[in-house]
């Protein structure tokens, strides 16, 4: 019985999705019919057609190449500050009440402020969009980080100073495991935000890379390329959520020996 739930169970995570991606295909392709013009609405095959020209071309990897290395710069820079600067706010409470304010009014600054910036700043080329994904994700890891350093078990962080076990122990077996999941939740809702981020940023800043293609598709009106650009975004998404779960995964057994 265990076994055939568990099988039970195991079908239906896997036919969800690819119900649910199918019943959005059928509603595509229902709406181009009824529009009726590619020019508009360009269904679901036309969009797949010119899809598989842009992973075919060099310039197609050329342009996916260069936003990737804008978004996961932007991502570990932001990543790797917000872990330094998350974890002095949550082991220094006056440091959380200064700082705290100040990641709050960077959050709540829209992306289109920071791209008007970012041309007189920076200009119009590489650094723009990764300075837009940094600003973007800093904030989201930074707080994350400090409430789950915060949310520390004080009782365990008494019992390491009785036994005076050392630091480095204390910092990746107690302060570290405890900050995982609020890594976690500020990955995934980061990721998001990073493939959008960079793809408006280079969008309307950029010199090259998925948005300058999409800016460019636009004033030539291919709004195929532009769908298609979609979904090679939807895809490089998709890659790196599985590539989140596969890390979370080797990071929750280190959590769970801790």
């Amino acid at each position: 019985m265990i076994s055939i739930s568990m099988l039970s169970s195991s079908r239906k995570r896997t036919l969800a999705p690819i119900v649910s991606v199918g019943f959005l295909l059928l509603g595509w392709f229902i709406a181009s019919a009824i529009v009726s013009s590619d020019l508009l609405l360009p269904g679901p095959l036309e969009t797949m057609e010119e899809f598989l020209r842009i992973i075919s071309s060099r310039k197609g990897w050329s342009d996916i190449a260069e936003t990737c290395a804008k978004a996961f710069l932007g991502l570990f820079i932001a990543l790797g500050l917000g872990l330094a600067v998350g974890f002095v706010m949550g082991l220094i409470d006056v440091l959380y009440e200064l700082i705290k304010p100040i990641v709050v009014i960077l959050q709540s600054i829209p992306i289109v402020s920071w791209l008007a910036l970012a041309i007189f700043w920076w200009g119009v080329g590489f650094s723009s969009p990764v300075y837009i994904v940094f600003l973007t994700l800093f904030p989201i890891f930074t707080i994350n980080i400090a409430e789950g350093v915060r949310n520390v078990d004080k009782k365990l962080v008494e019992m390491a100073k009785i036994y005076k076990i050392p630091r480095n122990t204390v910092f990746g077996k107690i302060y570290l495991a405890s900050a995982f999941p609020f890594i976690v939740s500020s990955m995934r809702a980061g990721i998001g935000i990073m493939w959008k981020s960079v793809a408006v940023a280079e969008f309307m800043v950029g010199a090259s890379g998925i948005g300058r293609a999409m800016s460019d598709a636009k004033y030539s009106i291919n709004i195929e390329r532009v769908f298609a650009y979609t979904l090679v975004l939807v895809v490089l998404g998709i890659l790196t959520e599985r590539l989140l779960d596969m890390i979370i995964k080797r990071g929750s057994r280190y959590a769970l020996k801790s």
